[in-house]
């Protein structure tokens, strides 16, 4: 086993669940790869979003984690390419050669090719898109106090969210919750009633990964904060000041959310497969390369009905450790064993003290799965200042009515509306 190099693309839960499993055994040099410095616990990007935490308090200093795995070290850099005959990585046109290669590098927001979704819409991903998110929000708040144009504050009031899954959800219903807390007293100015949070599903239901019992309840919670809920809509364009749907609905706003779907981040010289995923043999590796394993949203492993494992939390968590450890078996010459997935149940927060979660056959909604939905996340978050800085903003929250981070970091400019030479149909 000496001398044996596992580099680990990605500090995501894939990655630092691999590196927490390969630094129990010597004989191991890991190098961690990421274009970051920190780990960002993605669940709780939409808070962010939506100025209810501040940046760092979801990102964990990936330095300071390998402080206790004296076998780890640390290279910040984008990964360009692999070459798996060479055995090399090309990290900005720096060749790192490796054994072994865990590649975790999740996913990227999918626009399917939709006009003007990648030029005027916003993902939620990273961080960037988070305080892009947060800064767009208040800066059209501002706008529109000092705009005299009726339909130029109405599309800057009025904030999209394309995608009903639990990102979808969670941002609409925090963004609900800013509208009747925050803008309500923040903005004395302006009408609440011009305020519109719309959020936008193809399908005919919230939630596909939930129960039809828990989508309905998580339904009716964002229609009492007042978003408005169009299903069977499809966008298909978004300009500087409009969603254009395939029904033919126009609506005017300067704010899109979209999220509704992923990508792989594909890493040049491995095969992919749909969702530009990598598809793997059941013990993770890639069958072409079998020193190269792939762990997380990256990984394409048929689940159920010929669908890949959800691209979540647990997923990567379980993946990147069992890569870890069938690593550390093939070097003692022992048989590697296949992923079976340990399913830990489905959340999401809807708002104050509202939330779903269905754990096995239990499922609970309301302030019971809000405070577990709490403590979970409260579980994984990597940090104990972290955590207490959490736990204090969500308190203050809570008893406040407010939402404690809003400072625009960068303010955003809005253009003037053109209005199209035939008259839109009105939502």
């Amino acid at each position: 086993m000496r001398n044996k190099h596992v580099v680990v693309l990605g500090a995501g839960f894939a990655g630092l669940h691999a590196v927490r499993e390969l630094s129990r055994k010597p004989g191991v040099q890991v190098t961690l790869v990421d274009r970051n410095n920190y780990h960002l616990f993605q669940p709780l990007l939409y808070q962010v979003a939506t100025a209810g935490l501040e940046a760092p308090q979801i990102t964990f200093p990936i330095r300071a984690f390998l402080r206790r795995h004296k076998n780890a070290r640390f290279l910040l850099g984008a990964a360009e390419g692999v070459d798996p005959q060479a055995k090399v990585l090309w990290v900005e046109g720096r060749p790192v050669a490796y054994d072994y290669l865990i590649v975790g590098t999740g996913t990227r927001t999918d626009d399917f090719g939709l006009p003007g979704i990648a030029q005027y819409g916003y993902g939620l991903k990273d961080l960037d898109d988070a305080m892009k998110i947060r800064d767009r929000i208040l800066s059209a708040c501002e706008e529109a106090v000092r705009t005299p144009d009726p339909q130029r504050r109405k599309a800057l009031l009025t904030f999209v969210v394309v995608g009903g899954g639990p990102t979808g959800v969670e941002l609409a219903g925090a963004v609900g919750e800013v509208r009747r807390h925050v803008i309500a007293r923040d903005y004395p100015d302006l009408e609440l009633s011009l305020l519109r949070v719309i959020l936008i599903e193809t399908s005919h239901r919230l939630l596909d990964a939930f129960a039809p019992s828990s989508a309905q309840y998580a339904q009716g919670f964002l229609e009492s904060l007042g978003v408005e809920l169009m299903f069977g809509e499809r966008v298909v364009e978004v300009t500087q000041g409009t969603v254009r749907l395939q029904s033919g609905i126009t609506i005017p706003s300067f704010t899109v959310v979209w999220s509704a779907g992923v990508t792989g981040q594909a890493l040049p010289g491995l095969p992919t497969t749909r969702g530009s995923r990598v598809a793997t043999t059941p013990a993770l590796f890639v069958p072409e390369h079998p020193s190269i394993y792939v762990a997380g949203d990256m990984n394409f492993l048929e689940y159920r009905d010929g669908r890949p494992h959800p691209q979540v939390a647990p997923t990567a968590m379980q993946q990147g450790a069992l890569a870890a450890r069938n690593i550390l078996r093939e070097l003692h010459g022992q048989e590697k064993r296949p992923f079976r997935y340990k399913d830990k149940g489905n959340m999401a927060t809807l708002g104050r003290s509202h939330a779903i979660a269905e754990l096995g056959n239990l499922k609970m909604r309301g302030f019971p799965a809000w405070g577990a939905w709490l403590a979970v996340h409260l579980y994984y978050l990597i940090g104990f200042r972290n955590r207490m800085m959490v736990l204090s903003n969500w308190a203050y929250s809570y008893f406040t009515y407010d939402f404690a981070v809003r400072i625009m970091h960068h303010r955003h400019s809005f253009p003037g509306l053109n209005e199209p030479a035939q008259e839109p149909l009105k939502v």
